[in-house]
């Protein structure tokens, strides 16, 4: 069973969705109708290499790092 969301009930703006924090790209969000992209409205925030598929941006930085040395 669901519980009510607090902040939905005391209208404090905020977004369900997860703010991913990418290491070469910026932030993204996964709710998709997410404008606002501020940590102060994400209760979910993680880095893009805790992804369980990894993420293109550190995948992309790391062959950077093998080719500069």
């Amino acid at each position: 069973m669901n519980r009510p969301c607090g902040r939905c009930e005391t209208a404090h703006d905020h977004c369900h969705g997860t703010l991913i924090v990418h290491s070469r790209r910026g932030i993204e969000c996964t709710d998709e109708s997410c404008v606002e992209l501020s940590e102060v409205r994400h209760t979910l925030i993680i880095d893009c290499e805790e992804l369980g598929d990894g993420c293109f941006c550190t995948a992309e930085f790391t062959a950077e790092l093998r080719h500069a040395s």
